[in-house]
This record gives structure tokens, C-alpha cells and sequence, in this order.
């Protein structure tokens, strides 16, 4: 069973990274549009963006019970506690 969860693991990292970098490409392309055409879409990115990059930092980083985690971002923060 070790294997199998160590696989699911890279395998769910590994496709956020991917969706992380997609969704900077998107916003790089964004960027070079005019600006009140992009609007809606640039703050769905930015969503997306922020969610992968927490999402990314809560499985490299051990929680263990009693702990705090702070992801920091451009945009802002998160903490995140876990009970004891």
C-alpha cells in the first residue's frame, strides 16, 4: 500500500505543477490583451493560481497536530491551524 499512496502522491503533485504553470502561461497571455477585455478572466486566474500554490505548499510541507501554517502569496495570506 506504501507504493501505491507514494505514486498517488507524485502523481497529485505532479498535476498541480502542471496546472500551476498552465494557469501562469494563461496569465502571461492574458496580460498582453487590452485590459477591460480581460478582466473576469484575470480574477479566475488569479483564484486558480492562489488555490494550486496552497494547494502545492500544504503537501510539501508535514502538518502535524498543534501546528500553524501561513502561505504567503502576492496577493495575500492564508493560516491555516491544525487542532490538537
Amino acid at each position: 500500500m506504501k507504493k501505491e499512496i507514494e505514486e498517488l502522491y507524485d502523481e497529485v503533485y505532479e498535476s498541480i505543477a502542471n496546472y500551476h504553470l498552465k494557469s501562469l502561461q494563461y496569465a502571461k497571455q492574458l496580460s498582453e490583451m487590452p485590459g477591460t477585455q480581460r478582466e473576469e478572466e484575470t480574477e479566475k486566474l488569479e483564484r486558480i493560481e492562489f488555490a494550486l500554490q496552497a494547494a502545492k505548499d500544504i503537501l510539501e510541507n508535514m502538518m502535524t497536530p498543534g501546528t500553524t501554517m501561513t502561505i504567503m502569496h502576492q496577493k495575500g495570506s492564508i493560516q491555516i491551524d491544525l487542532n490538537k
